[in-house]
């Protein structure tokens, strides 16, 4: 359990717009940061970060809160778990019961798979430096391909020992539960009988946006025919290859800093970059690049670079590739290598100041990229030559942007030597007829109720949006001092002194506030925003958040223009009870619509009664409403 004075020490040390920013690009935008936002697919901004407030909010998908709830969202953390994240990050120290075996058994499934990863990446880690197998055969390849110790300790390189079941055995022993070594793939069970699933490899943590290790990969360095080159940890409850960036950990800073990413196939290759000064570099973990790799890239940038090698599976992997990112919006540019060669053995051969000016000469637009090289292949074939046509038009027609779209057409009508007019029409047909370039799976159509922003009506009480009213009233405004008939107080005294012993909501969390400011107001205290906003309880602080978190702001060119415009605050006593006889008004409704129904299953003797109590809530309802001007007329 972690002490409350440490849980405050967390919530004074984070910073929202730190804590974002290791997820999101952030651009200055006003008092505000705007990025893309990581919990839905989009292309315009909709993301805002107040670091004056603590909060983020997004107005696309709806998501918001404060550092906690970022962290919880994102990495998928429970409440202590983004603490623990957070004391991290800001190096403060943790003080918590050690576990006992009994209490891992009880930790929840997919912390289990956390922790399990976590101590076989230790234990490989030891085993390559400490035993001698692990020294003789491990580390030995390692230094033969000349990677150093700075990278093997940087990217958490281990290995596995060549027993049947070492690893297994060793985690077994440490009271880690078969269940978990199976769920992770790490172990194999097969009749009754457990072993290890990358013996005799090297092993490659593969880690998350955060750094926690989600699975392995391993290569194997002893020739066999009957055993896969390099292996890779099943999926699990934590790990999907699809979702998966290896390197993204170590390399998202760098990608930021240069808005540029390079995208290579293999592990070496990223670490070998590294270690050759590039380390804008990720890898798609040994699998075909996926769009939900690519939109983790743009969370970071819109460019990226494709490093593959200049054999015909590299170029393949290349075109698949370049189809994909233009499909997501991001622009693409290609390096081929050396027919024979890779990143990862160029940049041995070259040296880091050759390697990295030869990726810099040597990148171009996929557009010069697929011309040049199919025309190479065509030559005078006119059925080729279509073919080039169709392939470089396919590509095109899959660049969402219009704008950017145009430009490539007339880029390539250059190139080609075809009319605009003649490309354009193409595009028109692929897009009808839906025929873009098969390298790019189709996305599957989603019922209404998966889509990332949720358009279906939620059942809300008919005052709901007057109790919201009145909460924001409270935390945007519960210190300013008004005058309400003709006795000066704070906005907070007057709503409370309105509503309380006389107004339920209907919605609890709106409950939770509206009695934390009365509790406080019967103390002579008076509620900060940032007590809700940094609240324990999650619900509450998103809650807070989302309510305070305003889309608009007054632009400061309307005084240049000589354009005068009332703020909420400059009439802040009207409008206060106006939220207030509006919210009492809507209660009313909701007791007479009560009363209706209770009216169309009532007897003799209770029919009197109701009629009456209706007619006394109409009255009622109308005296609060000729407050406000309005007019009931029924």
């Amino acid at each position: 359990m972690i002490p409350k004075e440490t849980i405050d020490s967390i919530y004074d040390s984070v910073r929202i717009e730190e804590v974002v920013g290791d997820f999101v690009t952030l651009k200055k935008r006003g008092v505000n940061l705007l990025g893309n936002c990581p919990f839905h697919d989009e292309k315009t901004p909709s993301f805002t970060v107040s670091p004056v407030k603590g909060i983020f909010k997004c107005f696309g998908c709806g998501k918001g809160g404060n550092s906690i709830n970022f962290v919880m969202e994102h990495e998928q953390y429970s409440y202590p778990e983004a603490l623990r994240y957070l004391a991290k990050k800001y190096n403060i120290e943790l003080i918590e019961e050690e576990q006992t075996p009994e209490q891992i058994e009880k930790a929840n499934a997919r912390e289990s798979l956390f922790v399990v990863n976590s101590y076989a990446r230790d234990y490989f880690k030891d085993s390559l430096h400490k035993s001698n197998e692990g020294k003789a055969i491990g580390l030995s390849y390692f230094k033969e391909r000349g990677v150093s110790s700075k990278m093997i300790d940087k990217f958490q390189l281990g290995y596995n020992p060549e027993g049947w079941d070492a690893f297994t055995k060793s985690a077994l022993d440490n009271s880690y539960k078969i269940e978990f070594l199976e769920k992770t793939g790490l172990s194999i069970v097969k009749d009754n009988r457990s072993f290890d699933r990358f013996r005799g490899r090297i092993m490659f943590p593969i880690h998350s946006m955060s750094g926690r290790v989600l699975g392995f990969g391993g290569r194997i360095l002893k020739k066999s025919e009957k055993a896969a080159k390099y292996l890779n940890s099943p999926e699990s409850n934590i790990y999907h290859k699809s979702k998966v960036l290896y390197g993204i950990y170590f390399s998202k800073s760098a990608i930021v800093k240069q808005d540029n990413c390079y995208l290579v196939e293999g592990y070496t290759d990223v670490i070998s970059m590294h270690q050759h000064g590039i380390e804008n570099v990720v890898a798609s973990s040994g699998t075909a690049l996926t769009s939900e790799q690519i939109k983790l890239i743009g969370r970071f940038t819109k460019n990226i670079t494709i490093l593959f090698d200049g054999d015909s599976a590299g170029i393949k992997a290349s075109f698949r590739g370049i189809d994909l990112i233009l499909s997501e919006g991001m622009n693409v540019k290609v390096v081929l290598f050396p027919e024979g060669e890779d990143p990862d053995s160029y940049a041995i051969t070259l040296g880091q100041e050759k390697i990295q000016s030869f990726i810099s000469d040597k990148a171009q637009d996929f557009l010069t990229f697929k011309t040049n090289l199919l025309k190479d292949e065509s030559k005078n074939d006119p059925i080729k030559k279509v073919k080039l046509i169709n392939e470089v038009v396919n590509s095109i027609a899959m660049i969402p942007d219009e704008i950017t779209r145009a430009v490539y057409i007339r880029e390539c009508s250059k190139l080609l030597y075809i009319g605009e007019t003649e490309i354009t029409n193409k595009i028109i047909d692929i897009k009808r007829s839906g025929r873009q370039n098969s390298n790019v799976p189709r996305a599957e159509k989603k019922p209404a109720q998966e889509n990332n922003v949720k358009t279906v009506k939620q059942n809300v009480s008919s005052s709901e949006h007057q109790e919201k009213d009145i909460i924001r009233f409270l935390l945007e405004y519960s210190h300013q001092m008004v005058e309400f008939d003709r006795n000066k107080m704070y906005v907070a005294q007057f709503i409370i002194s309105e509503l309380e012993n006389e107004i339920e909501f209907s919605n609890p969390n709106y409950q939770l506030i509206f009695d934390a400011y009365c509790h406080a107001l019967a103390e002579e205290e008076l509620l900060k925003q940032e007590f809700f906003t940094l609240h324990k309880n999650p619900n509450v602080s998103r809650l807070a958040a989302d309510i305070i978190s305003s889309p608009h702001s007054m632009s400061k060119r309307w005084k240049d223009h000589g354009i005068y415009t009332e703020t909420e605050d400059m009439q802040l006593k009207p409008a206060v009870e106006t939220a207030i006889y509006s919210l009492k008004i809507a209660k009313i409704g909701e007791l007479i619509h009560d009363k209706n129904e209770q009216l169309k299953i009532a007897t003799e003797d209770t029919e009197f009664e109701i009629l009456s109590e209706i007619n006394n809530l109409s009255k009622l309802k109308k005296e609060i409403s000729a407050k406000l001007g309005r007019t009931i007329l029924k």
